[in-house]
C-alpha cells in the first residue's frame, strides 16, 4: 500500500508538471506568430528579402516582358553597340585609342543616330595619342624635334570631343567608395516641387571616377552608368538607380541622362522635375518627407519609386537590340537599324568584366539594362511594389494565423492544414495575378513563411498537448483501468467526464474474511504478510480489469471497484456481477495453489475466502483530493450502501451480496436469492438485499429453489410478526441450506430479540442495523 501511495504521489506530481507544461506551450503559438510576423514586417538580416526577391525573378522568368520596339509608339529605335568578342578580335584590345571610338561615333552619326551613350569611362588620356607618345620619350634633345612633331598633331582626345561636338553624346561616369575631389559634370538641371529633400532618398556613394573633363564638356550629357548599388545583397539587378547623390548634390543615370537628352532635342524642356512628399498635390500625411512621389521629364512621366529606383521588367533575349561595333567601324551595319535610334555603347566581352546577372540571366551585358531600363521609361511601364503591398501582407499573414491558432483547437489538424496550404496557394496566386495584371510585386513568401511556421509549431504543439494529455490519462488510469480503456480515454479524452461528474454506477467492494488469523500466522514474517496480500489483490483487480471496471482504491485487505466511469458502460451493472463471480473463481485457483505449495499446512489457517458487497445508484465521480494527492473515486450513498451490504455478508452465510438497485437491473441474467430487508446503519431508507447465486439457470436447480422456497416461507412468517411459524421455518431450513446456515442463525437472534422487544405496530419487516 505504501508503495502504491508513493506511486499515486509521483504521479500526482508529474500530472502537475505536465499540466503546466501545456499551460506555457498554449503561449508558444502566439509568441511565434507575433515574431514572424514582425520579421515578415521589418525583416532583420534581409532573410525574407532574399526569399521574395527569388520569388520575384522566378515570376520575372515565368511572365517576362513582351518586346515593344518603340519605334511603333515614337519613332524612335533603342539599340546598343556591342564591343564584342569578335570586335576585340577585329579591331584590337580594349581599350581602343580615341580615335577609333571618335570614328565610330561619327559613323554612327552619318547613319542617322539620335543620341550615343557610353557605359564606359574615359578618365584617362589616351596613351596612344601623340601628345602623351611625346612625354613618354627620352628627355635627350636629340628627340626634341620629333616631340615638337607629335605635339602639333591632333590630340586623340581632342578628336574625340569634336566628335561629341558633332553628334549628340551622353559620356558615362562611375561612382564607387574611393575618394575624389573632383565632381562630375551635370549637364542639366533639376527642380523639385515639395517640402522634401531628394537628397536625403536616393542612395548616396563617397567616390567617383569621372570622365576627362574635356569630353565631359563636349558631350550633349553626363550620367552615371552604376546598375547596382547597396540594395541588392545577391548583386542581381532587379533595380536601378535613376538618382544617386554625391557631395549632397543629385545625379541622373546614364539611361536617365539620355533620356533627358532626346527630350531636349524634341524641342521639350530638359529638366528634371521631382516631386516629394509635401507638394501641392502629395500632400505629406505620414512617412519618410523627403521620398519621391514623382519624376517628369519634359511630357514624359518616368517611373521610379521612392528611393529614385526603377524596378526593371525584363524582356527575353532580342538579338536585334544589339549590333557589333565592327560592324558600324567598317560600314557594314544595316543603317536602317540607326536611323533615329538612341544608341549605348558597351560590352559582351566577358573579359571586360560587365556582365551583370538579372531575374533573366547570370551573364547579361551591363548595357542591355541601360537599353531595357530606357525602353520602360519610354513606355511609362514598370514593375512596382506598392506603398500598400507591407500592410496587405502583414494583415493576410496576421488573418491567416490567427484563424490557424483559433480553429486549430477545435478542429482536426488536417483541416486546418489545408487552410494552411490554401492560405499559401492564394498568397502565391495573388502575386502571380499582381504580376501579371497590374505589374505589382506582392510578397507571397513572408506570408506563406509566417503562415507555414505558425501551422507547424501550431500543429506540433497541439500533438505535444495531446500527447501529453494522452500520458496523463495513463499516468491517471494505469492502476484502475483496463489497458484497453486507458488507451480508448488517452485516445479521445473527450470521453472523460472529470471533476465531480453525476452517473449511475455499479459499485463493489471486495474483502478477505477472516483476515485477522492470517495477519497473526504472519507475526514474524510482514513482509510475507505483504507478498500474500499481493498475490490475492492481483487476481482479484485483473478479473476488475478484465470485467471493463475501475479500481477506486485498495483499504488494507479491501478492494473497492467501480463500472460506467470514466467510459459509459451501458451494462455496467452485468460486468459488475461478472466480475463477482470472476473472483470467486480465481480464489479457488489461488487457493489451490496455495494447497500445492503447502501454505495452508505451514501458517495452519483456513483458504482464503473473500465476500463482496454490490450495489447499484447514482453517485459523483471524479478526481478528488487537493494538488498533491488525488485519486479518481466515488461518493454517494449507492457506495455506502455497497460498503455496508459487503460487511454484513458474513451475516447470511453468502460470499456475493448486492442490493436491490443491482438485482432489479440484471434480475433475469442471475440467479438471486433475497436474504434481507434492513436499513443499514446512517441510512433511513430499507432495502432489499440478494445473495448473487450465479447465472441465470442455476434459477432452475432443486437445491436453489429449495433454498428459496425456505426463506421465503421464513420471510412471510418474520415480516408478520408470527415468530412460532418464523422458527418453525428456520428448522425447515437448516435441513437443507448445507453450508448456509449462518443466515438461520441471524433470524434465530433477530427472533429472540423481538419476542423480548416486539417491533412497533406499524413495523414494516425491516431490521435497523445498528453497526457497520
Amino acid at each position: 500500500m505504501a508503495q502504491r501511495d508513493a506511486t499515486d504521489r509521483a504521479s500526482a506530481v508529474a500530472i502537475s508538471g505536465q499540466g503546466n507544461l501545456l499551460k506555457w506551450l498554449g503561449f508558444l503559438p502566439w509568441i511565434v506568430l507575433v515574431l514572424m510576423v514582425f520579421l515578415q514586417t521589418f525583416d532583420p538580416g534581409s532573410v525574407f528579402a532574399s526569399l521574395r526577391n527569388q520569388f520575384f525573378d522566378y515570376l520575372q522568368r515565368q511572365y517576362p516582358r513582351t518586346y515593344v520596339d518603340p519605334k511603333e509608339q515614337f519613332g524612335l529605335q533603342i539599340r546598343y553597340i556591342d564591343i564584342d568578342e569578335e570586335s576585340l578580335r577585329k579591331i584590337g584590345q580594349w581599350p581602343w585609342p580615341r580615335t577609333t571610338v571618335a570614328k565610330m561615333v561619327r559613323n554612327l552619326g552619318a547613319d542617322g543616330v539620335a543620341a550615343v551613350a557610353f557605359d564606359v569611362v574615359f578618365a584617362e588620356p589616351d596613351a596612344t595619342s601623340p601628345d602623351q607618345v611625346a612625354l613618354r620619350l627620352p628627355k635627350d634633345p636629340a628627340w626634341d624635334a620629333t616631340r615638337a612633331q607629335l605635339n602639333a598633331l591632333p590630340h586623340n582626345d581632342a578628336v574625340l570631343a569634336d566628335a561629341f561636338r558633332q553628334v549628340t553624346t551622353v559620356t558615362g561616369f562611375a561612382f564607387n567608395d574611393s575618394k575624389s575631389s573632383r565632381k562630375p559634370l551635370f549637364k542639366g538641371s533639376i527642380s523639385v516641387v515639395g517640402d522634401g529633400n531628394p537628397v536625403l532618398a536616393v542612395s548616396s556613394l563617397r567616390g567617383v571616377t569621372t570622365a576627362l573633363p574635356e569630353l565631359e564638356e563636349a558631350a550633349a550629357g553626363n550620367g552615371f552608368f552604376n546598375v547596382v548599388v547597396g540594395r541588392e545583397q545577391d548583386l542581381t539587378v532587379r533595380r536601378v538607380p535613376l538618382l544617386l547623390s554625391y557631395k549632397g548634390q543629385l545625379y541622373p543615370s546614364l539611361t536617365l541622362e539620355m533620356l533627358r537628352v532626346l527630350v531636349a532635342k524634341m524641342g521639350q524642356k530638359g529638366s528634371l522635375l521631382i516631386k516629394t512628399l509635401g507638394s501641392s498635390d502629395n500632400p505629406w500625411t505620414g512617412g519618410d518627407p523627403n521620398a519621391i512621389v514623382s519624376l517628369r521629364i519634359g511630357d514624359i512621366p518616368v517611373p521610379l519609386d521612392e528611393h529614385g529606383e526603377l524596378w526593371v521588367h525584363y524582356t527575353n533575349t532580342v538579338p536585334a537590340r544589339s549590333i557589333p561595333a565592327w560592324k558600324v567601324l567598317d560600314g557594314s551595319v544595316d543603317k536602317s537599324l540607326l536611323e533615329n535610334a538612341a544608341v549605348f555603347v558597351g560590352t559582351s566581352a566577358p573579359g571586360l568584366l560587365d556582365l551583370r546577372p538579372t531575374p533573366m540571366n547570370p551573364a547579361t551585358p551591363g548595357v542591355e539594362v541601360h537599353v531595357q531600363a530606357l525602353e520602360q521609361m519610354l513606355l511609362g511601364y514598370s514593375l512596382e511594389r506598392p506603398d500598400t503591398a507591407r500592410g496587405f501582407e502583414f494583415f493576410y499573414a496576421a488573418i491567416l494565423g490567427l484563424l490557424i491558432l483559433v480553429a486549430i483547437a477545435r478542429v482536426p489538424v488536417a483541416w486546418i492544414g489545408f487552410v494552411a496550404v490554401g492560405g499559401i496557394a492564394a498568397a502565391l496566386y495573388i502575386s502571380a495575378h499582381a504580376f501579371t495584371e497590374w505589374h505589382q510585386l506582392i510578397d507571397p513568401i513572408g506570408p506563406s513563411a509566417t503562415i507555414a511556421v505558425v501551422f507547424v509549431v501550431t500543429g506540433l504543439v497541439k500533438f505535444i498537448r495531446t500527447d501529453t494529455e494522452r500520458q496523463m490519462v495513463r499516468s491517471a488510469f494505469a492502476q484502475y483501468l483496463p489497458p484497453d480503456v486507458v488507451e480508448d480515454i488517452a485516445n479521445d479524452p473527450s470521453k472523460l467526464r472529470l471533476g465531480g461528474a453525476t452517473r449511475d454506477l455499479t459499485i463493489m467492494f471486495c474483502d478477505i474474511r477472516g483476515f485477522t488469523p492470517i495477519a497473526e500466522s504472519f507475526r514474524q514474517d510482514p513482509q510475507g504478510l505483504t507478498h500474500l496480500i499481493n498475490r490475492v489483490l492481483t487476481p482479484l483487480s485483473q478479473e476488475v480489469l478484465n470485467h471493463r471496471g475501475t479500481i477506486d482504491k485498495y483499504i488494507g485487505d479491501c478492494v473497492m471497484a467501480f463500472w460506467n466511469a470514466p467510459l459509459d458502460d451501458p451494462e455496467h451493472a452485468t460486468h459488475g456481477c461478472d466480475c463477482a463471480l470472476g473472483m470467486m473463481d480465481a480464489m479457488d485457483a489461488l487457493n489451490r495453489e496455495l494447497t500445492s505449495e503447502g501454505f495452508f499446512k505451514t501458517h495452519k489457517v483456513k483458504p482464503i475466502e473473500v465476500s463482496l458487497g454490490i450495489n447499484t445508484g447514482t453517485c459523483v465521480v471524479g478526481n478528488m483530493g487537493s494538488e498533491l494527492r488525488f485519486d479518481y473515486s466515488a461518493l454517494g450513498d449507492a457506495v455506502n450502501v455497497a460498503a455496508r451490504v459487503q460487511s454484513f455478508a458474513g451475516n447470511y452465510g453468502f460470499d456475493l451480496v448486492v442490493g436491490e438497485d443491482t438485482e432489479q437491473v440484471v434480475s433475469e441474467k442471475y440467479a438471486f436469492l433475497e436474504l434481507d430487508y434492513l436499513a443499514v446503519k446512517g441510512r433511513a431508507t430499507p432495502t432489499h438485499i440478494y445473495a448473487l447465486m450465479g447465472h441465470a439457470h442455476v434459477r432452475e436447480t432443486k437445491t436453489f429453489m429449495e433454498i428459496d422456497a425456505a426463506l421465503q416461507k421464513l420471510f412471510a412468517a418474520f415480516r408478520s410478526k408470527d415468530w412460532i411459524g418464523a422458527r418453525a421455518a428456520i428448522e425447515e431450513g437448516r435441513k437443507i441450506a448445507g453450508d448456509h446456515q449462518e443466515i438461520f442463525d441471524t433470524y434465530e437472534e433477530r427472533i429472540d430479540h423481538y419476542e423480548h422487544e416486539p417491533p412497533p405496530d406499524d413495523w414494516d419487516g425491516a431490521w435497523v442495523a445498528t453497526s457497520k
